[in-house]
Parts: structure tokens; sequence; C-alpha cells
């Protein structure tokens, strides 16, 4: 076996082995939140953590292993460290999934089949509340100021100028 001072990597290869391996601890970050006991529970979302105390000391315990392996190859191959900025994550998530409540809407939801009567009434308004506030939190995870409320129609960058 090649003594790790001797391999000698290319851009490519350094970059490839950089994204696979931050990715993985990326994973296991998350493994490691639920063998903890992570359990999130929300309106629409849940987790249901079922994993026995042994499952958690067997998952915590495989998890430190590889992190000495990670470890190793940090130094090894020099891999760079990737601090991920929570706020620019929220707001790229958030403007993201914007789209996907634009597209419940009554007029898209129409590629579906017809729309029942009164469905755009309640729905639309629901919907064009959840995008402004959806786009307040990306707007607020920014450091930028949230968006004011508006009714529809009303332009509030006209609003704000006077």
């Amino acid at each position: 076996m090649k003594s790790p001072a001797a391999i000698s990597l290319g851009e490519n290869h350094q970059r490839g082995i950089t994204i696979s391996l931050g990715l993985l601890d990326e994973l296991l970050c998350e493994i490691e939140q639920i063998a903890r006991g992570r359990e999130i529970q929300s309106v629409l979302y849940g987790e249901r953590n079922h994993l026995s105390a042994q499952q958690r000391q067997s998952l915590l315990a495989e998890i430190a292993q590889m992190r000495e392996i990670l470890a190793e190859l940090k130094v090894t191959f020099k891999v760079k460290e990737r601090i991920e900025d929570l706020g620019n994550k929220i707001w790229a998530s958030g403007l993201f999934f914007l789209e996907v409540l634009e597209e419940t809407e009554s007029k898209y939801l129409r590629r579906y089949g017809p729309t029942p009567p009164g469905l755009k009434d309640y729905l639309d308004p629901k919907v064009e509340n959840l995008i402004r506030h959806l786009s307040n939190i990306s707007h607020i995870a920014k450091g930028q100021n949230a968006m004011p409320e508006t009714r529809k129609g009303q332009n509030p960058e006209k609003d704000r100028s006077g």
C-alpha cells in the first residue's frame, strides 16, 4: 500500500473526495441527532423515533469509528471543512419552496382536473399568506426586513416610497 504522503491528488480528485466526504459527514450529523433521540413534531409532519437504547448506542459507536476515518482522510488529503451558514440555508430553501407553494394555488391544481367551486376563494388567499410568510422567513434569515403585509393588488415597494 502506498504511503499517504506519496499520493498526489489532482484538483478534480481533491474536489470529488471533499464533496463526498463532506456529504457523508453531514449525513452522520443527521443520524447522530436521531440516535440521540430527536423527534420532530409539527402540524403536518412528525417523526417517531423507535430506536432502542441498544440501537442508539450502536449507531453512535459506528459514527465515532467513521469519524476517526474521516479525520485521518481530512489530514491526509487536506480536505477543507465546509461550514454552512444556516441563514443562507434557510434563505435558499425558503426561496426554492416558494415555487412549490405557488403550484398549490387553484389555477395550477386544474392540471389534475376541474377544481370544486369555492376552492379558489378559500385556498388561494391561504396559499398567498403562506408564500408571504415563507418569503418573510427567507428575508429575515438573510438579515433583511420582512415584507409588509399587503392586500392583493398592492405594491409594497410603492407603498413604502410614499
